[in-house]
């Protein structure tokens, strides 16, 4: 494990591939919320925080990346934050619209 943590690129890269799939567990249930709202709004609270655990992760390992590969990692965590920030800001905004 501590081979695993001093490589910032591995570290980077499985954090990416975590929050890809992550964010598919999300649109998933989404998906299927129209059965099951209730399993969804579960989901949400236990997947969300662990979304931006790994995502800031993997954000602040991207810049111990060296070589030509550090951009297109700062820049696809950075979009993964920028999408997850949103998504809470409109879960917050129209949280009074809903029944």
């Amino acid at each position: 494990m501590k081979k695993f943590f001093k490589d910032a690129l591995k570290v980077s890269i499985a954090s990416l591939v975590i929050s890809i799939t992550l964010y598919v567990v999300i649109i998933a249930f989404f998906l299927l919320s129209v059965v099951t709202a209730n399993i969804f709004g579960t989901v949400i609270k236990i997947v969300v925080p662990i979304l931006i655990l790994v995502t800031i992760l993997g954000f602040i390992y991207s810049f111990f990346i060296k070589g030509k590969q550090k951009i297109p990692f700062i820049t696809l965590h950075f979009v993964s934050l920028c999408a997850l920030s949103f998504g809470i800001y409109l879960a917050v905004s129209f949280q009074g619209f809903a029944p």
